[in-house]
């Protein structure tokens, strides 16, 4: 026999939730625009950061912030992070199809809120936006809320390596796009991108001569671990085949 909370999601369909993820400058918000429904509600702590910091009067360049800036920037962060919680619980309780759109830099926190919403009743996809690691900081220094280098080019290590996680846990509900420009250079030279590390050091007093030896060897891995992952590239679907997973996952 059919029982009525079985019944009420037959009747009202299963709610879905899409996460996105990529790097800064993939051109997720541009991507999902063109491939999930305008019904999706979208849950984004970063729209909430920019008003926030628009109207603190310290501007969007966290590049160019000064040290007291950037504190204050932080704690901006942490205020549009719980705006963010409190949507989401809201769109959660009235069981709306949702896009959570964040990095996925950290696979923990992802992966435990595919489960708490899957033992909600939701169904979950994940769509995953890959750039270059240079496309990623070029793009990024376009973006009115510019990111410091280093930020960037740790970004794009952490959420790159966790393709095959993501891959594992979302099954053949997961797609991974290109995004790069179709004339970009795909021979990789490690060189380009020192000058962008090198510039990485964080805003503060002098490192002492400790400090700044463990800040050149994590440069130097940095460095190393993004050579490595570039020069192994992942296969990607294809735009048609994301069209169809996800038309078919919202339907």
């Amino acid at each position: 026999m059919i029982s009525l909370v079985q019944l009420l999601k037959e009747v009202q369909g299963t709610p879905k939730a899409i996460f996105l993820a990529g790097p800064a400058g993939s051109g997720k918000s541009y991507i999902s625009s063109q491939l999930i429904p305008n019904t999706f509600e979208v849950i984004n702590s970063d729209d909430t950061y920019e008003e926030l910091l628009k109207a603190s009067g310290i501007g969007l360049k966290q590049k160019d912030f000064t040290p007291d800036q950037l504190s204050q920037a932080s704690k901006l962060q942490a205020q549009a992070r719980k705006v963010t919680q409190d949507k989401l619980a809201k769109s959660i309780e009235d069981k709306n199809n949702i896009v959570i759109d964040g990095t996925g830099a950290a696979s923990g926190p992802v992966l435990k809120k595919k489960q708490q919403l899957e033992d909600l009743g939701y169904e979950t996809l994940m769509l995953m936006i890959y750039v270059s690691p240079l496309t990623s900081l070029e793009r990024n220094q376009e973006r009115d809320r510019s990111l410091m280098p280093g930020i960037v080019l740790r970004t794009w290590r952490d959420v790159n390596k966790n393709i095959e996680t993501y891959k594992q846990a979302f099954g053949n509900n997961f797609i991974l796009l290109n995004n790069n420009p179709k004339d970009a250079n795909r021979e990789f030279n490690a060189d380009l991108l020192k000058p962008f590390i090198q510039a990485s050091t964080a805003v503060g007093k002098p490192k002492s001569p400790e400090d700044q030896a463990k800040s050149d060897a994590d440069k130097a891995q940095l460095n190393k671990d993004i050579e490595s992952m570039v020069n192994q590239l992942p296969e990607f679907d294809t735009l048609d085949t994301a069209k169809n997973k996800i038309n078919e996952f919202v339907s």
